[in-house]
């Protein structure tokens, strides 16, 4: 047999890396699967957490906390079988006595009584030399089963035929005797018709056919929220809950959802959607939004209002795409993404009972990949979220209420004849008329109504030298991800994850090299070389210079202090520094379970004046009772950046809110922190209103991989400064275009369409 040639070798190593690479990508998402079970079995919902552990095993057929977890499940809902099986499995794959211990209490409930005494004697040995304290309790229980289980019957075996005591052949068979007759006898008692107009009449059937009156006279109206009671950390308003009366009650779920920025218009989405899941109206949604958007919607829709969204960036979804779309119940999708083939055809074939678009003026032409992809889904209940339903002409308008309510505003030919004024394509000709008819679709809250005033916010800007090693050590990271990043062998998100982290901290950075390192059939041996020399320089690193300037800062500030960071080690390095200074902390991180976090706030707002946190903290908790935010690391993506500041910076925040972003000289993060804050004063805006400048960026990409590709390219091109100049130039004209909108669509609507 001939050896393989080279070019065979090297597609046989380049199919083996792309096998691990996917192994380790569906690892990763298996975690994910099983954290958000676990989220969701602990607050009641047993099939959603089922669901979601089986789709991490499908990805992963070993994944022990999968198999834990589906154990778990089915054994605390008396599926003792389905228990035993996930059991099994888990006992071929760890060492681990408690397995046993739990498989001999699922054969012992199935009444398999044998294999439940042999399981729990060979628990009693493997465990008879281990600490007492971990497991004397289990072994106490183990003993009085075993005892018992020795002490019953023995089983009857379960046979077709019945055990008999005589082998002999059995006598010829006798004339089969006739089973006596039996009668039933049915009696209809006369039915009493219950008192309904009492709570306190009745029995318990009365009180039960009570009950389902109330559910049915409850569904034809929208009075009351139900769906209130099952949120977390929503600070929702009255103005909020009266448009989500409004669109669920007079809309019947289609409508233009127009506030102004920074009134909430997700919450009021959000709002609508969980109502109708809640009243069992709707079970499967498409959320639509820009790419940058993607990873807010699915925090908010996690964190406050317990749904499970996935988005199609997954081992799941590359696997099988359409599948992915036919299947998942609640997808957040980039409108980038979603439009393109194989994805929008995919789509188009399904039913969505809930469809919503956030940043909707991207629809706004009829012939527009975004307009037909939308109004190709076939859907019941249809949102559309924008500032500015009209940026450049009242057609734009048309084309929204179009894919609403067809036909309300007749044929275009004719709208424009009837609503617009020759030759002036943004004012209405009979603005009287056409309110009545967008007072049927539309709902626009103004900041004056909503009574929405917040306090001065002011900004700062921390660019810290850094020493000989800290930029040495920075350029050989920009070194190592630009060549890869160029030749294209290596995932995007890990090159900038590895970026990022030198731009937050050494020790960030020396624990990501260390986790790379860790994954040897990812890197050459040239690769890992690098890697190496990366990680001990960072390790010799003991502190940067902005650890320095944070704890100068720290130990002369007055009043409470959130401080943020991306990564577990810098918030682990940000402990030691407030320490050294004699600074009392709390840390925060999404390491924490449900309780730990609420305790974590509640001793930062009553004891101490320092909060460590990660993105996470920026996520779903009201820091108002601060007033400083410490970036001490930048996200690339300014969504994020702004919800950590709009987790101080909010409604019931009385003091002025001061905002110190660090950096470290001649990094990614100085070029972003330039281009946001000296060129588009990003923090003097109102919350939400980057995210409308974001969403008119017609671009498919996060704006975080536009960072990177624009760091790259212009180091290789010695021009960073230029490149990111026009990138600048690119979010003043959006700007400027969304402030034109803003005004236009102020004369347009004025307060006619508030709740």
């Amino acid at each position: 047999m001939s050896k393989p040639s080279k070019q065979e070798r090297r597609q046989q190593q380049l199919k083996l890396r792309r096998d691990a690479e996917r192994r380790e990508y569906d690892r990763e998402d298996s975690a994910h699967l099983v954290r958000e079970a676990r989220f969701l079995y602990a607050r009641g919902d047993a099939p959603a957490a089922h669901r979601l552990g089986r789709r991490a095993l499908a990805l992963t057929p070993d994944y022990v906390p999968a198999l834990e977890l589906l154990g778990q499940i089915h054994f605390e809902a008396a599926q003792y079988a389905d228990a035993a099986y996930y059991y099994g499995l888990l006992r071929k794959r760890v060492d681990d006595p408690g397995v046993i211990y739990n498989l001999g209490l699922a054969h012992q409930c199935m009444g398999r009584n044998e294999q439940a005494l042999a399981e729990l004697r060979e628990f009693l040995d493997r465990t008879r030399s281990f600490p007492a304290k971990k497991w004397l309790p289990l072994r106490q229980t183990a003993v009085r089963l075993a005892k018992d289980l020795e002490a019953a019957p023995p089983a009857v075996p379960e046979t077709d035929e019945p055990a008999r005591a005589n082998p002999d052949p059995a006598p010829a068979a006798a004339e089969p005797e006739t089973a006596p007759a039996r009668t039933v006898t049915v009696e209809f008692l006369p039915t009493v018709v219950p008192d309904f107009s009492s709570a306190a009449s009745g029995r318990l059937a009365d009180y039960f056919l009570k009950r389902k009156l109330l559910e049915l006279r409850l569904a034809q109206n929208f009075d009351d929220l139900v769906c209130l009671p099952l949120l977390h950390g929503v600070d929702s308003y009255a103005y909020q809950h009266e448009t989500a009366r409004k669109v669920l009650r007079l809309f019947k779920g289609r409508a233009i959802l127009a506030d102004e920025v920074g009134l909430g218009k997700t919450i009021e989405a959000c709002l609508v959607l969980k109502e109708y899941w809640t009243r069992g109206m709707a079970r499967r949604a498409l959320i639509l939004v820009p790419p940058s958007l993607v990873p807010q919607w699915k925090e908010e829709l996690a964190e406050k209002f317990g749904f499970a969204p996935v988005s199609p960036d997954g081992a799941e979804f590359r696997k099988d795409p359409t599948q992915f779309w036919s299947q998942q119940p609640l997808i957040v999708a980039s409108i980038a993404t979603a439009r393109l083939e194989p994805h929008a055809s995919a789509l188009a074939v399904q039913f969505w009972d809930v469809l919503i678009v956030d940043e909707a003026h991207c629809l706004k032409n009829q012939s527009s990949a975004n307009w037909k992809l939308v109004n190709s889904l076939q859907k019941k209940f249809l949102l559309l979220l924008t500032a500015t339903p009209v940026e450049n002409s009242l057609t734009e308008l048309y084309n929204l209420v179009t894919l609403l309510k067809p036909g309300l505003l007749a044929t275009e030919s004719e709208f424009r004849k009837v609503h617009v004024a020759a030759g002036r394509p943004k004012a209405p000709k009979n603005p009287e008329r056409l309110r009545a008819l967008l007072a049927e679709v539309m709902v626009r809250n103004t900041r004056s109504v909503a009574d929405v005033r917040l306090p001065n916010r002011v900004a700062a800007s921390l660019v810290v030298p850094p020493s000989p090693e800290e930029a040495r050590l920075y350029e050989m990271v920009t070194a190592f991800v630009a060549e890869r990043y160029e030749a294209g062998g290596q995932p995007a998100f890990l090159l900038g994850s590895l970026q990022r982290q030198a731009g937050s901290s050494p020790q960030a950075l020396c624990r990501s090299a260390g986790r790379a390192l860790a994954a040897e059939n990812r890197w050459s041996a040239t690769d890992r070389q690098e890697l190496t020399r990366i990680q001990e320089a960072a390790a010799e690193i003991l502190e940067g210079g902005k650890g320095v300037q944070l704890g100068q800062m720290l130990a002369a500030r007055q009043g409470k202090v959130v401080v943020f960071t991306e990564f577990i080690p810098t918030l682990e390095h940000l402990g030691q520094i407030c320490r050294r200074h004699g600074v009392a902390c709390v840390q925060f991180s999404g390491e924490l379970s449900r309780a730990e976090k609420d305790a974590a706030i509640a001793r930062f707002r009553d004891d101490v004046d320092v909060l460590l946190s990660t993105g996470v903290g920026g996520e779903g908790r009201n820091l108002q009772f601060a007033n400083t935010v410490i970036n001490f690391d930048l996200p690339w993506n300014p969504m994020r950046l702004e919800q950590r500041i709009g987790r101080v910076h909010r409604i019931g925040q009385t003091a002025d809110v001061f905002v110190f972003n660090f950096c470290q000289r001649g990094t990614i993060e100085e070029q972003l922190l330039r281009v946001l804050h000296d060129k588009v004063n990003m923090f003097e805006l109102v919350v939400g209103e980057m995210g409308a400048i974001l969403g008119s960026l017609d671009d498919s990409r996060d704006f975080g991989e536009l960072v990177l590709e624009l760091w790259v390219s212009a180091r290789r091109d010695n021009r960073i400064e230029p490149a990111f100049d026009e990138l600048a130039e690119q979010l003043l004209a959006a700007r400027h275009h969304y402030a034109q909108s803003s005004k236009l669509d102020e004369a347009l609507f004025r307060r006619d369409y508030e709740v």
